[in-house]
């Protein structure tokens, strides 16, 4: 009966109508969004779990989610067959998509939860990053309902925030802390931009002057999604990369430079018995000397295009393009000559200091050649370094 009946609408219905259809359409982008993501998780964790016999609990989370999402789809579509578009019972077309949202978001945050435990310190990385990402994604199709995104927010990041908080080590402590800022910085936003949005839309339906407070607003989701990004590729201990900026930057290289025999040199670092020396001189130590370490990477880097990263742990990367090997040979030897004059005991370690192992790899970007060869070649590069007692350096050179 409400769609058939057009009643007097009021300025204010007319603006909720516009943000609840602006919910539903930009659903139809945002469930092909958390499709490809979830695959992409479920099939990484597939390989993981697979080896222990738990690949049954990935198909099992990724079946209820489809499951959901297509219940939420069928919702889509009864909302694009109303008939009357001019009004409808805006309040029970919220409720019902807030609904779908709470549900998605508890089973993507709570299947990423109890994943955690049994997948590797990498591919716990790769989880966080997609999950930080879907929720920065979910900025631009979902603020403009307050709660509505707040609620996705929470679902989603909260269980891995508390399950970060129940493992009692300071990385795990780091990280829940980070997703406790991003939580606030994403209340802080949404609640700045959906305010925008409804000054927007009381104008737009009052006095027709849209067009400049929709500038503001587009200006704030730039800045938010640029702050997203950088809280995202970055390290949160050391201040520089993480692993997920190595890994695109190094593909984005490999493509620039492909083909036309360009040198790529890569350095690896890693501090010689860091875990001996965190039990011996604590951890507040050990994280001191990382991002002093990280501090000499960043000396090195001299254009643009190079880049310093920490991987994990004590490892770290020097990402060179056209560099030769003799040249990341010097600049290698420079930041453990540098390591060295800080004379920084360790009594653990047989040197009796703070040391590092170093594998480089040296390869030209040739047709048909890949940035994974290079990964490998520096990966045992280091591997030989460490395995023949460490503080050295070797080189694999194609």
């Amino acid at each position: 009966m409400i769609d058939n009946e057009t009643p007097a609408v009021s300025s204010h219905h007319l603006q909720q109508q516009e943000l609840v259809a602006y919910l539903y359409h930009r659903f139809r982008f945002g469930i092909y969004i958390t499709l490809s993501v979830a695959l992409l998780a479920s099939l990484l964790a597939y390989v993981e779990l697979s080896i222990q016999g738990r690949e049954r609990w990935v198909l099992a989370w990724y079946a209820l989610l489809c499951i959901i999402l297509l219940l939420r789809w069928r919702g889509l579509q009864r909302f694009l067959a109303l008939r009357n578009k001019h009004y409808f019972a805006y309040r029970l077309w919220h409720q019902r998509f807030f609904v779908g949202v709470v549900i998605t978001g508890l089973v993507l945050g709570c299947g990423a939860a109890l994943l955690m435990p049994y997948i590797t310190i990498n591919m716990q990385i790769i989880m966080h990053a997609m999950l930080l990402t879907m929720c920065a994604g979910a900025i631009a199709y979902l603020s403009t309902s307050f709660p509505v995104y707040i609620c996705y927010m929470l679902t989603m990041m909260f269980p891995v925030t508390f399950w970060l908080f129940l493992q009692h080590n300071t990385a795990s402590y780091v990280l829940s802390c980070l997703y406790v800022f991003f939580m606030i910085a994403g209340w802080i936003s949404v609640r700045h931009m959906n305010r925008l949005v409804n000054d927007a839309l009381y104008y737009r339906y009052d006095n027709e002057s849209l067009i400049e407070d929709l500038q503001r607003l587009l200006q704030s989701v730039s800045r938010t999604n640029k702050a997203l990004e950088k809280i995202s590729t970055t390290d949160e201990l050391s201040g520089i990369s993480n692993y997920r900026a190595f890994r695109v930057h190094l593909e984005d290289t490999w493509r620039q430079y492909q083909g036309n025999g360009t040198p790529i040199s890569l350095v690896k670092l890693n501090l010689d018995y860091y875990h001996d020396f965190n039990a011996r001189y604590g951890q507040q130590a050990g994280d001191r000397y990382l991002r002093e370490l990280a501090a000499l990477l960043g000396a090195q880097i001299a254009h643009k295009s190079q880049l310093a990263a920490r991987l994990q742990g004590a490892e770290f990367a020097l990402l060179l393009p056209g560099i030769s090997c003799e040249n990341a040979c010097q600049a290698a030897t420079e930041i453990v000559a540098a390591l060295e004059n800080k004379k920084i005991e360790h009594d653990k370690s047989p040197a009796g200091k703070l040391t590092l192992s170093v594998g480089i790899g040296c390869q030209a970007v040739n047709p048909g050649s890949s940035s994974r060869e290079l990964l490998v070649r520096t990966d045992t590069a280091l591997k030989l370094a460490r395995e023949r007692g460490g503080n050295r350096i070797e080189v694999l050179e194609a």
